[in-house]
């Protein structure tokens, strides 16, 4: 279709001359890229319309909007010149072999399974870091061949909601070699005796290489003089089945171990009871064996190769619980302390001593070294966050990236966005009352204050399946909305003759999955997604100790260890995570400018990088007149359609009257020679609009939200019955110039439905009416428009203000906003889908309007509803909103 626009028939008027001739006037409707009038003169009147229509292709033709054939061309022919050479290129390459799509699966490396980057640095001098857990006194830490970027304190969770801090530290280089021995042997010990269950998970297809490791860190314990604690590392060590060979080496904060037991169980010396057991005692059980009559005889029997003193005292043990490995995250599973602890319902057991062996470490040991796996994880995942905010700071240029060391609270890996009504947020640089500020949306060149901080970044990465206390769905939401708002502004001012449908087509392209997911390549950002949950043990292990590699000659699978899998969206998903992240942390200016670096077009720019202005309302066809003229022609069309009635109802007074008029000037209208049609207008007012809207409910509702109520009122907002319903509750539908008998009749028949417009009810009744009637499919799509080209017109007069635009709008959208957050109203079709509804059936009519597509679905019990509307998906709609409406009364009734 020309320009991409509605289809509105052109006006051909005839007069007849004084000298037997006659002259054709062909006016083409308010959309066409072709906005002068056609004038020619024949003596025969069907020859002058012939001329007027040649006229008219070959001037279309020019423009390019016909081909040689005098067709229209393809709505995407005609951006597709606008597609850079590069982004071609990569499509072509990226499908060079087969077709990709949002659902195709991408295996990339897991980012944490390599540690740090890969150097090529072969050298000897390894950096030493210390460890430091705030409420405990042990003194950890690690070595890595390259320094590492400055890390930030973070949170670990353990059990009855007690948080941990813990602070890392760069402490000095080290002679690698000169430790070697010791911090290798260290590593073992560690994860192949006491966190033998990690390296043990899959049937031991894990081996320590650290030559070959891509997790090339090896941990250590450090003394108060921040030296390598060798001494202490080779003590426990050495601790491995060593034998207790006295009573005087029991101690009572040691674990122990029954030699005789192929199961792995430590146990607790108790105190001294009153009822201690020896090893002549008559043995006690209740089956009765000839052979065993005492303890001694029983452990003998089972012990053979060990000597049983045939009357010693016995030790009475307990076993003690498994103890805890992970700590990323509070879980509410977890209710006892973390600390050893025995279960009062285990009775207790006796050993003689000869049978035992001290565990591979004590109860503080083992308390300590089972935090070490979710402090490497966090090291690492911070690391890379670390990195991705210098990548950030570097490209983006509108901060100065700020030092750790300033950084008030620890990361804590908590949802930033549950925060943003408290009056701290502690994930974010700046106060509440300052998230999303209604301020003018402009293009300034300031210097930021604020940035994103490591707890958002770590939001935006991180999917739901990840099973962190975080995802990145909320910020994925807001930074689509953004998205579309920023890049319909730059479409706007970009393409100033360009109709709505062409920027609608490029806008497509543009925001994209497909497009995001390039982004994402080209910026080589595609590794730092986190996908899959991080589990230490079991048969679904897939997390590397530092110092292992993979033993890639067992037949088991591990790509778990060092990849991950994911849809091409969830990249798209993480580019729009990354916007929201900036909009919540940052200012408008700086998103932008993020956006900008990322390669979306978000910036206005002409050919020499230089800012382009805002393009007039005005037709190119006025810019022969003065601004007198233009002034005269616009008030006296303001004032001949009293178009101050529509300033009145909504409290707003327009300084340049020009947007207003085109606001309400639909397509097929003749009469308004002097503005565009409303198409440009409401291409982007629907963007703002669903930015406030969007907006307005993290900022409010952030912890009553979930991000699929939010999806449904954003789609509810989008239904055209809604706004449809707003504009002719205000009366502003009269307003609207036009010159289509069909669209006048919709709007008639609409705007005088008794049940949804009842006489002599005021607007405040109206809009304080059932929202599940404002969704009503029969309303003309043209009164949803200009509700949307009228916040469009709002926010270009207002400066770009979201403010004015927020306090026009805000009044007429109150109700059905709060009722929504209250109560939300459900997507029919989705509803239909969840309640075991199907479509039955659909087909084309043929009524006195028109073509009409039909679609009848039935739901689980049989019944049958039918649906109308002008595509197929209005009338599947139109079916699944009366089954519900049905079913939701009959639920009330």
């Amino acid at each position: 279709v020309l320009g991409n626009g509605r289809i509105c028939p052109p006006r051909i008027l005839f007069s007849e001359t004084d000298h037997d001739t006659f002259t054709s006037i062909l006016s083409m409707p308010a959309n066409c890229p072709v906005l002068d009038d056609i004038i020619c003169e024949n003596r025969k009147k069907k020859l002058a319309k012939f001329q007027c229509c040649l006229k008219m292709v070959e001037l279309l033709h020019q423009q390019g909007e016909l081909n040689d054939h005098c067709l229209p061309y393809h709505k995407r022919l005609l951006v597709i010149n606008d597609i850079p050479i590069k982004n071609r290129l990569f499509k072509l390459c990226d499908e060079l072999f087969e077709k990709k799509n949002d659902s195709t699966m991408e295996k990339f490396p897991k980012q944490i399974a390599s540690f740090p980057p890969s150097t090529t640095d072969s050298s000897n001098i390894w950096y030493l870091y210390r460890i430091s857990i705030r409420s405990e006194n042990d003194k950890f830490g690690f070595i890595v061949p390259t320094k590492l970027i400055e890390l930030p304190n973070f949170n670990l969770y353990a059990a009855s909601n007690e948080i941990l801090t813990v602070d890392v530290a760069y402490v000095k280089t080290i002679d690698y070699d000169k430790h070697r021995h010791e911090l290798e042997r260290f590593c073992r010990f560690l994860f192949e005796n006491v966190l033998d269950e990690i390296t043990h998970s899959l049937g031991s297809i894990l081996k320590f290489d650290i030559e070959h490791s891509s997790f090339k860190c090896l941990p250590c314990l450090l003394k108060d003089t921040e030296e390598i604690d060798d001494e202490r590392m080779l003590s426990i060590c050495n601790r491995l089945n060593k034998p207790v060979e006295d009573y005087s080496q029991l101690p009572d904060d040691e674990l122990y171990t029954a030699q005789h037991l192929s199961q792995k169980i430590f146990y607790m010396k108790m105190p001294n009871g009153c009822s201690p057991k020896r090893t002549s005692d008559p043995w006690e059980h209740k089956k009765k064996i000839e052979t065993i009559k005492t303890y001694a005889d029983y452990f003998q029997e089972k012990v053979p190769d060990v000597n049983i003193h045939r009357d010693a005292l016995m030790v009475e043990m307990k076993g003690i619980s498994k103890p805890r490995i992970n700590y990323l995250y509070s879980s509410p599973s977890d209710k006892k302390n973390d600390s050893t602890s025995t279960s009062s319902n285990q009775p207790s057991v006796y050993y003689p001593i000869e049978l035992l062996h001290y565990a591979p470490f004590n109860i503080a040991d083992m308390q300590f070294f089972h935090k070490l796996p979710s402090i490497l994880v966090r090291i690492t995942q911070l690391y890379y966050i670390e990195q991705l905010r210098t990548l950030f700071a570097t490209h983006v240029k509108n901060y100065s990236l700020m030092d750790v060391s300033l950084m008030r609270t620890s990361v804590s890996f908590t949802d930033c966005l549950k925060t943003m009504d408290s009056t701290s947020m502690e994930c974010l640089p700046i106060p509440p009352q300052t998230i999303l500020p209604l301020i003018p949306l402009t293009y300034d060149s300031s210097i930021a204050m604020n940035q994103p901080m490591p707890d958002i970044l770590f939001q935006a990465i991180t999917r739901r399946s990840c099973g962190e206390q975080v995802d990145h769905e909320n910020l994925e939401i807001l930074g689509d909305c953004f998205l579309k708002l920023a890049v319909s502004m730059s479409l706007y001012i970009k393409y100033p003759t360009a109709g709505a449908g062409v920027l609608t087509n490029k806008k497509k392209i543009e925001i994209s999955n497909e497009n995001l997911y390039r982004l994402t390549i080209q910026n080589e950002l595609k590794a730092y997604l986190n996908v899959k949950k991080i589990v230490f043990r079991g048969t679904k292990a897939n997390w590397l100790p530092p110092g292992y590699t993979l033993d890639k000659t067992k037949p088991i699978t591990h790509e778990q260890y060092t990849h991950q899998n994911a849809k091409r969206k969830a990249f798209s998903d993480m580019i729009e995570a990354f916007i929201g992240t900036f909009l919540i942390s940052s200012d408008y200016t700086t998103t932008l400018k993020f956006m900008h670096w990322l390669g979306l077009d978000v910036i206005p720019s002409d050919g020499q990088g230089n800012l382009m202005k805002l393009p007039s309302i005005f037709r190119a066809s006025t810019v022969t007149m003065t601004n007198d003229q233009m002034d005269r022609i616009i008030n006296q069309f303001f004032t001949d359609r009293a178009f101050s009635d529509i300033e009145t109802k909504i409290n707003y007074t327009f300084q340049n009257k020009a947007y207003l008029i085109a606001a309400f000037t639909h397509p097929s209208n003749f009469a308004n020679r002097a503005t565009d049609c409303y198409e440009r207008l409401e291409f982007l007012g629907d963007a703002i609009l669903d930015f406030l809207v969007t907006r307005h409910i993290f900022v409010n509702y952030s912890q009553k939200i979930t991000p699929g109520r939010v999806t449904d009122i954003r789609q509810d907002l989008s239904n055209n019955g809604r706004l449809a319903y707003i504009l002719v509750a205000c009366g502003l539908h009269t307003k609207i110039l036009h010159n289509s008998t069909t669209l006048f009749g919709h709007i008639t028949s609409y705007a005088g439905d008794e049940n949804l417009f009842p006489e002599n009810h005021s607007t405040v009744q109206y809009l304080s009416k059932d929202l599940d009637q404002w969704a009503d499919t029969t309303a003309p799509k043209a009164l949803a428009d200009v509700f949307e080209a009228l916040v469009g017109a709002v926010f270009l007069d207002s400066g770009n203000s979201l403010q004015t635009v927020w306090d026009v709008f805000e009044p007429l959208l109150r109700n059905y906003i709060d009722r929504s957050i209250i109560c939300p109203n459900l997507n029919p079709v989705r509803w239909i889908s969840e309640n075991g509804g199907k479509v039955k059936n659909e087909f084309p009519e043929i009524t006195d309007d028109g073509p009409m597509a039909v679609c009848v679905i039935q739901m689980s019990n049989g019944t049958m509803f039918e649906g109308r509307g002008t595509n197929k998906n209005k009338a599947k709609f139109d079916a699944c909103r009366k089954a519900m409406k049905q079913s939701v009364d009959q639920q009330t009734s």
